[in-house]
């Protein structure tokens, strides 16, 4: 009798766990979809601020299609004549 007892506690317990489980995997895919939506979030406002930053340093949208090699090579000749003329004088 104490075993038809004891084993009736245990899957008592057992379902127990089993729905806390549940719940906690719920939970979890709950946090994830939130974790994508801020990382979405976040990639976006990353975005803006490079793009509202790009406004400033180049507010007629001169550079807006160079690429990073065609940025780098202005930067290295503007340099370049910098030197030039500082050598010059």
């Amino acid at each position: 009798m104490d075993l038809v007892k004891d084993l009736e506690e245990a899957e008592a317990k057992l379902a127990e766990v089993v729905r806390e489980r549940d719940a906690l995997i719920e939970q979890v895919k709950g946090l994830k979809e939130k974790i994508v939506v801020l990382e979405e979030k976040m990639k976006s406002a990353e975005v803006t601020l490079i793009s509202q930053e790009e406004r400033k340093l180049d507010p007629v949208g001169a550079y807006v299609e160079a690429s990073r090699a065609d940025l780098i090579k202005k930067i290295l000749a503007v340099e370049e004549s910098m030197i030039a003329a500082a050598s010059a004088q």
